[in-house]
């Protein structure tokens, strides 16, 4: 049995990334010349962004050459990923009118990355007429995807009942401008937190802890998105050891609130998922122009909840498997190990474990495993062996 992570893309999400290229061409016109030079920019952005994140900062938002790069290029391949995990997350609707207001808060906003996609793919979010508050330290990104989500709205025929707000101020002082979120996002944020003279990048996760904790809505969730990268990881994990220490839960990906067993030192791996790389054809094409063509996408997240919002119990998730079974979360492709197949890596409240015969399971799923009457062990990693619980048919 398992509850994948991601999945397909609805036929509305579909048919806005299809219509995608004729808002951006809206808010930002292309002349002849840098429509030609778009693939170019596109491999020197990304030249920077992959080697030259340290003293890049945010300044390719003052050089338009780079600015239509991002929205055409960047942009697009995330709202793909995005719009493929938003709808499987346990994310809240709450009641919404004159009497209960909702507020939705986006840190780090560049160009509402995080809410178009939330916009696109969760069409509860979509019908609700929340107040959506962008925080960014940049403000023209902000506007233009503003602007986008107006000109997306305005193609897709639907009505846009979302009030935006643009804030310009720093991270940590947009806590001061948001008031209970009932969500509150942040895609590509906590790759950006440095060590500050005197105060470590582990005490500057845990001030961030800290002010989610202390300004989050009490039925609210806080979602934070990064890069599926070794860095993107183990920000998360970190997110979620000091989230721990502050009284909130941490929803998902984990199945467990025990000691994240990536954050070992010993450890290589690290939490994300992939997904195959299904893009309307003017984005693969575009793709495959610019040499960066890809296959597929990863990401790393982190889901937390305030203190008194418990996991789901084992039967809510699958109701018919092992009381005595584990739930585990896959982290890692299929891969050849002897006398197992091919297995994977997943992530269970006793720790790491290794899923022969995994190959069908797909990346980032929940699965409901047993233990083994004699277990074995991952020579490679040490992860103990669970086995994956098949769907169990029903007879006749």
């Amino acid at each position: 049995m398992c509850r994948p992570l991601f999945g397909p893309a609805d036929p509305f999400v579909r048919k806005a990334l299809a219509l995608l290229p004729q808002a951006l061409d809206a808010v930002m016109p292309l002349s002849r010349n840098h429509r030609a030079d778009l693939p170019e920019a596109i491999r020197d952005l990304s030249a920077m962004l992959t080697y030259e994140r340290g003293g890049l900062g945010r300044s390719y938002w003052s050089a338009p050459r780079y600015v239509s790069a991002y929205l055409r290029y960047f942009l697009p391949w995330n709202l793909v990923r995005l719009s493929r995990l938003l709808p499987g997350l346990d994310l809240p609707v709450p009641p919404c009118d004159a009497e209960h207001p909702v507020t939705v808060a986006d840190l780090g906003s560049g160009p509402l990355t995080l809410p178009l996609a939330l916009w696109l793919s969760r069409p509860d979010w979509r019908a609700l007429p929340l107040t959506l508050i962008c925080v960014d330290t940049v403000p023209r990104p902000m506007e233009m995807g503003r602007s986008l989500l107006e000109r997306m709205a305005e193609l897709c025929g639907e009505e846009l009942k979302w009030t935006i707000r643009l804030v310009r101020t720093p991270l940590m002082q947009a806590f001061r401008e948001v008031r209970a979120p009932h969500l509150l996002m942040a895609g590509n944020v906590l790759n950006e937190l440095k060590d500050k003279p005197g105060v470590s990048l582990e005490d500057r996760m845990a001030e961030l802890a800290f002010a989610v904790g202390r300004t989050l809505h009490p039925e609210g969730a806080a979602l934070f998105v990064e890069p599926g990268t070794r860095l993107g990881g183990t920000l998360t994990a970190k997110l979620r050891e000091t989230a721990l220490e502050e009284g909130l839960v941490p929803f998902a990906p984990c199945p467990h609130q025990e000691p994240c067993p990536l954050l070992d030192s010993r450890e290589r791996r690290w939490c994300h998922a992939t997904l195959l790389a299904e893009a309307p054809a003017w984005l693969s094409e575009l793709a495959r122009t610019a040499h960066l063509p890809k296959d597929s996408l990863s990401l790393s997240f982190m889901l937390l909840r305030p203190e008194g919002c418990a996991l789901p119990e084992k039967a809510a998730l699958f109701p018919s498997m092992d009381p005595r079974g584990v739930v585990g979360r896959i982290l890692s492709d299929a891969f050849p190990v002897p006398g197992m197949g091919r297995a994977r890596y997943a992530c269970t409240e006793e720790g790491f474990a290794i899923i022969p015969a995994a190959e069908g399971i797909p990346s980032g799923a929940l699965v409901a495993c047993r233990r083994p009457s004699s277990p074995r062990r991952d020579a490679k990693s040490g992860a103990v062996e669970l086995l994956w619980q098949a769907e169990t048919k029903p007879q006749r």
